[in-house]
Order: C-alpha cells, then sequence, then structure tokens
C-alpha cells in the first residue's frame, strides 16, 4: 500500500529534543503517515560517533516511544560500508515504488547537499523538504539556489500527490540545542536536563555515556 513517508537521518550521538521536535513537528504539519528516523551507522562526512551504533541505536530507540508517529530504523546499520543517504532512499524506493517518500533535511545540511555523495539523484527518489528555524540564517546559499529554483513548490499537498521530485520549506520551532554540545555537558558534569527526553537521560546516566 503506498504510504506518504518521512526519512529523518542523522548520526544521533545522542538523540536529542531538537530532532524529535523538527521531525515531529513536519509530521503534524505534512501529515506524514510516520517519519522514519534512520540512524547513520558510518557517517561519512563526519569523525566517528563517540558511542557504537547499537548503543546510539538503543537510545533512539528510546526516544521515540513518546512520538507515536516516529519510527526507529536500522537500515543503514545493516548495510555494510559508509552509510550514504542516496543508498537509504533507493532501499525505501525499492521497498515501496508507489509511496511518496520526503527526505527532511534542516537548512544548514540542504545547503551541504552538493558535497553528498551522487547528491543529483535523489530529488529522483524523494521530495526534499528543508527545515527553517526562527532566529537561524534561513537563507538557500548562491550555489544551490538555482539547483533548487526548478523544484521548489509552496503547495505542500504535491508532496503527496506525487512521489518525489518536490522541494518545499517547512519552518519548525528553534531549538537550541546540539549534540555536541550535549557531549561537552556531560563530560564537563553540567546538567543537560531539557535537552533530553528522561528515557535517554536515565540510560547515559546509568550507563556513563559521554562521561570522560
Amino acid at each position: 500500500m503506498a504510504k506518504f513517508l518521512g526519512i529523518y537521518g542523522g548520526t544521533f550521538d545522542p538523540i536529542h529534543l531538537g530532532h524529535l521536535t523538527a521531525a515531529s513537528e513536519v509530521q503534524k504539519c505534512l501529515g506524514l503517515d510516520e517519519v522514519r528516523m534512520v540512524l547513520s551507522a558510518k557517517p561519512p562526512h563526519r569523525i566517528s560517533p563517540t558511542l557504537a551504533a547499537e548503543e546510539r541505536f538503543s537510545l533512539l530507540t528510546l526516544a521515540v516511544q513518546g512520538y507515536p508517529n516516529l519510527v526507529a530504523d536500522r537500515s543503514e546499520m545493516e548495510r555494510s560500508g559508509p552509510s550514504y543517504m542516496v543508498d537509504t532512499l533507493f532501499g525505501f524506493r525499492q521497498q515501496s515504488p508507489t509511496s511518496s517518500l520526503v527526505l527532511i533535511l534542516g537548512m544548514e545540511a540542504f545547503n551541504g547537499l552538493m558535497s553528498w555523495d551522487r547528491w543529483e539523484e535523489m530529488i529522483n527518489l524523494a521530495h526534499i523538504v528543508v527545515t527553517d528555524r526562527a532566529g537561524f540564517d534561513n537563507q538557500f546559499n548562491s550555489k544551490i539556489e538555482h539547483y533548487v529554483a526548478p523544484f521548489l513548490t509552496v503547495d505542500k499537498s504535491q508532496l503527496r500527490q506525487r512521489t518525489h521530485g518536490k522541494i518545499f520549506v517547512q519552518p519548525v520551532t528553534a531549538a537550541n540545542i546540539s549534540a555536541t554540545q550535549i557531549r561537552q555537558r556531560l563530560k564537563e558534569n553540567k546538567t543537560v536536563k531539557n535537552m533530553l527526553t528522561a528515557e535517554c537521560l536515565e540510560v547515559i546516566n546509568n550507563r556513563h555515556f559521554y562521561q570522560s
């Protein structure tokens, strides 16, 4: 059966309320059936995550329990080699050829899209929804602006009507939280109480994750 699916990728080192709020808001605003929270097992663009993939995934699974339309997804953990999003989208497309797929990216990540592996193929596999946040520079950079123009729509109903091929900008609530900041605060024994779900915080404290 055709579905209307969001795909939200991340290293999730650790998963925090900024990720969860953005994914949940996009799900509600667009009426997505669900958002697959895809854990990047071996991120190609950055240094290796602090926690192993299984540890990050256990936190992710715990975090989404309070969000009925968000689903922890381990498809990148089941592939060998670097975790390229284009391969993930291809996998979803193979599983569900008639579904409308929506890749959810923050503006900063989207502006760096041209450095991604086989990035030009993505629009033929999914729509792209770019989240912008109040208080941030939400401009497309000059390099990507020309690419965006033919695909950009302000009509979100087109995302459901077509399986792929559109770019839509969806504002989300600004959350001044980053995984880097959380790791640093934990290392310094500072509170991160309002940055994570209570369940994740409990596991992180009990297992002394991120504490030197």
